[in-house]
């Protein structure tokens, strides 16, 4: 990176010193003719410098010239890309179409804007926040600023709602036309909010643009209302309880598809009542299918919780709870049917369209992540992004120990409260990673020394929990990335006592989530270590090689049901597996999309 743009980046260092705040307007007057990059990024930095007292390091203008040009850095965790984004957010600015800049929560969208906002003010442009729920108004001036922050979803949202209002004004079609023309009228104007799509600067690229990938953005017609026909739901359910696996319903975890048998069908359809075939509105042996799905495939604090009498979706990637979110053809209504709830009325889908999609409405698309390396040709391939490898301000001190393999989950926790204990006692802050509310909370029982828990359940507290982690002793469980993109000090009590010690509770489907968990110990040379606690009851075993961890479960273990530390290789190949299966899914979903959006041409 620093060989191949030496001359941009001393460029932009030199400029530094003779830089005045009405310079932005020059360069915005010469924006239409080409802008220089180096000149743009070393205004901001120095606009950042003035306003916060915080000078840029070189690896963060080389992030910057990076991204600006379309690119997408991969940046360490705690190396400031939160500063980073500011710099090709006013590059794209100068032009004056808008630059959106998506974050992962509504805090750090937040967060992030109050700390741009005074930097972008003494540049002379205009900063806005797409608050999440906000109305009309609101939305249309956060989108009239020159450069505005929220929530990557939102944003795909509120095109959504611009197709669905440009759609209810055309609906009069030419016949209306015609006559508005005739009485003299004005044609009817749709009630949009966005102006276009130019620039996006998007952080933890890899989830938005990888991980979420197969989860669509969707509006539904309608609220929730009470279903019109529960018992269906529920007869479904009973039904599945009493069906046994292999001989009426089969199982593919890789494929995570679960399917009747012939013989299964001809029981559902035994089973089924008189009263409930005039409310079906799909074939029987789909309401079993997901019936059997919500008690065998969807757990609750793992895939959902349940609050306030509805079940609400928790974002695998993030442990986040998603209120605005539901499942379709019927597997909601399925899981509040085996949750013992109110079963709600299934929504028809009124737009939709999947992340990807939607980002590539953009002229120019950047973005930052720590764990980009192992999807830069898929991110090429899918997006036409470029990777770029951003070298560390500090040299790493980080220290990640071997995985450790236990024959059972109950023997796991034990020793990872053993650790603990240990680290504890020698004033070390431990921060836990767990994959699911349910592992969370687990540990948690069996913890007996002061702690703080941070998961989905908690989520309006995340930033105070999660900035109290480095104290010197604390001990913080967190579930899946909670709290990624928030800071962790260390004070120097902790730092002797070796730095935040971050232990993960087990292995992801992805190891770009892993890295992302590790990444949060030992931040800008700081001392801090990591390790894995593995147990053959693993999700990752448990639903991917069943039958591996049924061979696996053959070695006898020592006393503290600890196993060779060979065998955490296997977790890795599994890892692996599950990584190209995911990538062939994804592959095939793109072209899908590609021949639906060929379709919609034709017609």
């Amino acid at each position: 990176m620093f060989d191949s743009h030496a001359a941009e980046m001393e460029r932009t260092k030199r400029t530094f010193a003779a830089l005045s705040s009405d310079a932005s307007a020059r360069l915005r007057e010469r924006a239409v003719k080409g802008v220089s990059i180096p000149d743009a990024v070393a205004l901001m930095a120095e606009s950042i410098r003035r306003i916060h007292g915080i000078t840029a390091y070189d690896v963060q203008l080389a992030a910057g010239l990076a991204l600006a040009k379309g690119r997408l850095a991969e940046m360490a965790t705690g190396e400031g890309k939160t500063l980073v984004a500011l710099l090709p957010a006013f590059c794209f600015a100068l032009e004056g179409r808008g630059a959106h800049i998506a974050t992962v929560n509504p805090y750090l969208a937040r967060r992030d804007f109050e700390f741009a906002r005074p930097a972008f003010d003494l540049l002379g442009l205009t900063t806005g926040l797409l608050a999440v729920g906000g109305d009309k108004a609101e939305k249309r001036a956060a989108y009239a600023c020159d450069v505005t922050y929220g929530v990557g979803t939102e944003f795909g949202f509120d095109y959504l709602r611009d197709q669905l209002a440009i759609r209810a004004a055309s609906e009069g079609g030419r016949g209306a036309r015609f006559h508005e023309v005739l009485l003299g009228g004005a044609a009817r104007r749709p009630d949009t909010v966005q102006r276009g799509h130019a620039f996006a600067v998007i952080d933890e690229a890899d989830s938005v643009l990888i991980d979420e990938a197969s989860s669509p953005l969707i509006i539904s017609a309608g609220a929730k209302s009470r279903n019109a026909a529960p018992h269906v739901y529920r007869l479904a359910d009973g039904i599945a309880l009493r069906l046994e696996s292999g001989e009426h319903f089969t199982r593919d975890p890789e494929a995570n598809r679960l399917e009747l048998t012939p013989e299964g069908e001809r029981r559902a359809l035994d089973l089924l009542t008189d009263e409930a075939i005039p409310r079906l509105r799909r074939l029987w042996p789909h309401y079993v299918e997901a019936a059997l799905r919500a008690r065998h495939q969807l757990r609750p604090d793992v895939h959902y919780v349940v609050r306030e009498g509805e079940v609400v979706i928790v974002d695998e990637f993030t442990g986040r709870l998603c209120p605005d979110r539901t499942w379709r053809d019927g597997i909601h209504q399925a899981v509040e049917a085996a949750a013992g709830l109110d079963v709600t009325e299934e929504n028809c889908s009124e737009a939709t369209i999947t992340r990807p999609a939607y980002f590539k409405l953009y002229r120019t698309v950047c973005g930052m992540t720590g764990t980009a390396r192992e999807a830069a040709s898929e991110l090429r391939a899918s997006y036409g992004l470029r990777t770029v490898t951003i070298p560390l301000n500090r040299p790493s001190r980080r220290a990640i120990l071997p995985d450790r393999v236990f024959a059972t989950q109950a023997a796991k926790l034990a020793a990872v409260v053993r650790e603990i204990h240990a680290r504890r006692a020698r004033n070390q802050p431990v921060l836990i990673g767990a994959r699911t509310i349910e592992n969370s909370e687990a540990l948690a029982c069996k913890l007996d020394v002061p702690f703080r828990i941070l998961n989905a359940k908690q989520d309006a507290e995340e930033a105070r929990v999660i900035a109290r982690a480095g104290d010197p002793g604390a001990v913080t469980i967190a579930t899946n990335m909670a709290g990624r993109g928030a800071h962790i000090p260390v004070p120097e009590a902790g730092l002797r006592a070796g730095g935040l010690h971050v232990i993960g509770l087990e292995r992801h489907e992805a190891g770009r989530i892993d890295r992302q968990l590790l990444g949060r110990a030992a931040r800008q040379g700081q001392p801090g270590s990591g390790q894995f606690f593995l147990s053959l009851e693993d999700d990752l075993l448990r639903r991917h090689a069943p039958e591996l961890a049924q061979r696996l479960a053959k070695i006898s273990p020592d006393a503290e049901g600890e196993l060779p530390v060979r065998i955490a290789s296997r977790f890795l190949r599994t890892q692996r597996k599950v990584e190209n299966a995911d990538r062939d899914r994804r592959r095939q979903l793109a072209k899908y999309d590609e021949w639906l959006d060929e379709l919609k041409q034709t017609l």
